[in-house]
């Protein structure tokens, strides 16, 4: 996977993304972290900001070279530069490559996505036996788009914020039916908005994981209850590989 124009490949500008492996150990996995960088990258290569390569690494299997340099997952390497930290990869990302820029600052944006992703943890997990506290973030999520008519969370372009929650919310809605038939609700029509324009970003669709390997990712984690026997056919990994990129049916009415 790579991104940018490689026909004109200059080292100072390309960069390396490396990031977890699916279930077979060597295709694109599910990580919500990676796929923020994966954006971001994506994003700053279509300004001709740099070129790109995204390589995956099972993090069970990982090879000499790699550990050679990093021992964790998402990792950036530019030039003699490895970068393991999410926020230094961000900073480095910034100051290096500057354009486009994707920095925000609506504090009201950041705090209305903080705590959405750790209490879906709780429900996949059985931490929190009712969907009462996810609920409660994606209303107030909700609540925070809907005073707004931008197509995103800081206006009408995709910036680090929305590279961090929007991967985040794409697990809750495939992961959250797969294992507690939970649905967004429907009348939560700014985050539908919001998760519609993301649909439509290029950015987003290509570096979007299947709902197989969303599914995977929280098969893999030991405290997540068990997927209901009645989805193991749903998402079998053995599958063709399948999207939700589209509002669902009982959102748009039918």
């Amino acid at each position: 996977m790579s991104g940018g124009n490689l026909a004109d490949h200059d080292p100072a500008k390309h960069v390396i993304l490396y990031v977890r492996a699916g279930w077979d150990g060597k295709g694109y996995g599910a990580c919500p972290f990676c796929q923020r960088f994966y954006m971001v990258l994506d994003l700053k290569a279509k300004e001709a900001a740099l070129t790109y390569d995204v390589i995956t690494v099972n993090p069970a299997h990982p090879t000499d070279e790699f550990r050679k340099f990093a021992n964790r997952l998402p990792v950036l390497k530019h030039m003699n530069e490895v970068i393991m930290d999410t926020e230094e990869i961000q900073n480095y990302l910034d100051q290096v490559f500057p354009e486009p820029d994707l920095r925000y600052s609506n504090m009201n944006a950041h705090t209305a996505c903080l705590d959405v992703f750790s209490k879906f943890s709780f429900f996949i997990k059985n931490v929190s036996h009712t969907p009462d506290l996810l609920l409660k973030e994606l209303y107030y999520l909700d609540s925070f788009l809907a005073g707004s008519a931008n197509k995103f969370t800081c206006g009408d372009h995709l910036t680090y914020l929305d590279c961090n929650v929007l991967p985040k919310l794409q697990h809750i809605r495939v992961a959250s039916e797969a294992f507690r038939d939970f649905r967004i609700p429907a009348e939560l029509s700014a985050l539908w908005r919001y998760l519609g324009n993301a649909y439509k970003e290029d950015t987003f669709k290509k570096t979007c994981p299947s709902d197989q390997e969303i599914v995977h990712h929280w098969s893999e984690k030991k405290e997540t209850i068990h997927l209901p026997e009645k989805n193991h056919r749903l998402y079998t990994v053995e599958a063709k590989p399948r999207f939700t990129l589209e509002l669902p049916g009982y959102v748009n009415g039918k």
